[in-house]
């Protein structure tokens, strides 16, 4: 396995966490492999130098902090460590999630089995139903950012948080925040505007992508994926999805976000193909896991966390009270076992 070195303009420590490796490299960011004084293995997210003094930048990573430390959830990768201080470079590290994403499996293994998808659309309705009970929206669902870990799929990357209530002063009407592959029509037309539906809307794409391999809509560019999907008659490519799934997904990605079904009522439909054959849905979501968990190329090798240091005892002063304690104890208990 290899994990990329650390470069020479790279730190070595951030906060009270040694960096051991670099994971990637975004537009917005570096990302390193880290390991905290407790040694929990984490993901380090920073800020590029070019972009730190960007108020627009800072606001969203901020937001981003702000959401993990709200969000809680067994299937949202959660917040270990940030930055507290304003005038510090921002960073944040999150639990490190050993195995490959969404989108690499099934680009790797090919599309997910319908009971396998299934299960993995319950726990990611479990894992936004977290968000919006937070009072957020995560806006950013897609098959890269949900990783097939071995204890089961983590939703990761809350960069484009809204609040749910009201729209976010972090996206202007000359914007558009999201992955087109996965934007629902509202988001790409009026993103001031969206609802919860929007992201029912990013869960039934990836799903499609899950079980076919292909997003709901595309175009020889970004432009014409765009007018693809905003415009209210040209429907999604359902191509290639298994029968039983279509007319949920079609709802899901319903042009009108009022026709699409809640998180709970597409999670209710799921659950029955996700258990199919009596088992529970616990042991569903372990074989999901067991199915889908491979380590990519750039994993970090496993690091043995040490067994704290016995203390020597030969050297130990103990008072002279506590050894006659012990010792009127100790006689006591020899007198005790004396029949035996």
């Amino acid at each position: 396995m290899r994990m990329d070195p650390l470069d020479r303009s790279d730190p070595k420590r951030i906060g009270d966490i040694t960096l051991h490796g670099r994971l990637g490299v975004g537009g917005m960011g570096r990302v390193f492999y880290g390991l905290t004084p407790d040694y929990e293995r984490v993901a380090v997210k920073v800020i590029r130098e070019e972009l730190a003094d960007r108020a627009e930048v800072r606001a969203r990573f901020a937001r981003e902090i702000d959401a993990l430390r709200t969000v809680q959830g067994s299937h949202v990768a959660g917040l270990v460590d940030a930055s507290e201080d304003e005038s510090e470079h921002p960073w944040l590290a999150v639990e490190y999630v050993r195995g490959v994403n969404l989108k690499e499996f099934v680009e790797l293994r090919g599309p997910l089995a319908p009971a396998d998808a299934a299960v993995l659309g319950v726990l990611l309705a479990a894992a936004l139903n977290d968000v919006h009970r937070a009072g957020l929206l995560h806006r950013d669902l897609k098959p890269g950012n949900v990783l097939m870990g071995r204890e089961g799929p983590k939703v990761i990357d809350l960069g484009l948080v809204a609040f749910a209530d009201g729209p976010t002063d972090l996206t202007t009407s000359e914007s558009t925040l999201g992955t087109p592959a996965c934007m629902s029509p509202e988001q790409a037309n009026t993103p001031k505007e969206v609802t919860s539906a929007t992201d029912v809307y990013a869960l039934g794409a990836t799903l499609l992508f899950a079980l076919t391999g292909h997003y709901p809509y595309d175009g020889p560019n970004l432009a014409a994926m765009f007018m693809n999907i905003v415009k209210p008659e040209v429907a999604p490519d359902l191509d290639g999805i298994p029968g039983e799934f279509e007319p949920l997904i079609a709802a899901m990605l319903a042009h009108d976000p009022a026709a699409r079904p809640g998180l709970a009522q597409a999670s209710a439909w799921l659950v029955e193909p996700a258990i199919a054959g009596g088992i529970t849905l616990s042991v569903a979501a372990r074989r999901l896991a067991v199915a889908t968990y491979l380590e990519r190329e750039t994993d970090p090798p496993e690091i043995e966390t040490p067994l704290p240091k016995r203390r020597d005892l030969t050297d130990v002063i103990v008072p002279g009270s506590v050894v006659a304690l012990l010792a009127e104890r100790l006689r006591g208990t020899y007198a005790s076992n004396a029949h035996f």
